[in-house]
């Protein structure tokens, strides 16, 4: 492992790249960055370089297709019901308009 005095307060990982959530640089010192944007000034420029180089050099591609959703779950007693159901409201509108 690096230094971090050395290196600035940037922790590196097992690949020797910088890692961004373990590195004393990019926690806020609140004796030094008076306020957020300050903070954000300071890591800015570090931050969005370390990104680039840790950015993948090829094109990420999805093999995998989602599975497709279980068909609803319908049992006999459901369609039997159902059916009824419609057949009792259609004598009922036929009914009412006989009146």
């Amino acid at each position: 492992m690096a230094d971090p005095e050395v290196d600035h307060g940037l922790a590196y990982n097992a690949l020797e790249e910088i890692d961004i959530l373990r590195s004393p640089f990019y926690e806020p010192d609140w004796e030094y960055d008076e306020s957020v944007e300050d903070y954000v000034n300071r890591i800015l420029y570090c931050l969005a370089e370390t990104i680039d180089l840790q950015k993948p050099k090829t094109r990420w591609l999805i093999i995998s297709h989602p599975s497709p959703p279980p068909p609803p779950v319908t049992s006999l007693s459901t369609k039997v019901l159902g059916a009824i159901f419609i057949v009792v409201i259609s004598f009922l509108i036929w009914f009412v308009f006989l009146r």
